[in-house]
């Protein structure tokens, strides 16, 4: 009884390690030329606050990100994103929402946001593409300002159904800001 007792766990315990690359988050692949045209807005910013917060039964976390230059729509001066998952330590024991490979912004980041609007909060939007939509701005070892993507915790799946696993990308800034300025579709004319 306890060697079969032994065998169940262990195989339970092969079969839990092995779900995490089964469950990992899928999002179809975007192209740039995708990102560009799906965003209501294109912004480079400063997040200067966060804040989780309850819809329903949902919690998302608010980042209020100070705009630094809109490549893409009339923003104010600042946006609201919603970003899915968030923690309530309001509570006597704190509750937490995560979602595997969503987009997160950091206190102080400096960010490229792709965003769509959001209808779970009036007046926010959402990142464009899942994770695919937040890039994190940088300066190099050349003192020039780059935009890295991490896609590493992402499943893509292409048009044609095939299923890769995302990779990390760096991209010089200037070169990204004319790529999204010459797409159509990119928003005013600079």
């Amino acid at each position: 009884m306890l060697r079969s007792t032994a065998r169940a766990v262990l195989i339970l315990l092969v079969a839990t390690l092995a779900v995490p690359a089964v469950w990992a988050t899928t999002a179809v692949e975007r192209t740039e030329s995708d990102m560009i045209q799906e965003s209501a807005l294109i912004v480079t910013g400063h997040c200067t606050h966060l804040q989780s917060q309850w819809v329903g039964r949902t919690l998302v976390t608010l980042a209020t990100i100070q705009v630094t230059e809109a490549l893409k729509g009339d923003p104010g001066a600042t946006v609201t994103v919603a970003l899915p998952g968030g923690v309530d330590s309001n509570r006597k024991i704190p509750v937490a929402m995560s979602y595997p490979a969503a987009p997160q912004i950091y206190p102080q980041e400096d960010v490229l946001l792709f965003l769509v609007p959001e209808d779970l909060v009036a007046g926010s939007y959402s990142i464009a593409g899942f994770s695919q939509g937040k890039l994190t701005l940088a300066t190099d070892a050349q003192g020039k300002k780059v935009a890295t993507q991490d896609l590493s915790a992402l499943n893509l799946q292409g048009r044609n159904g095939s299923l890769r696993r995302g990779a990390a990308k760096t991209i010089q800034l200037d070169e990204l800001r004319q790529r999204i300025r010459q797409t159509p579709a990119a928003g005013r004319e600079r």
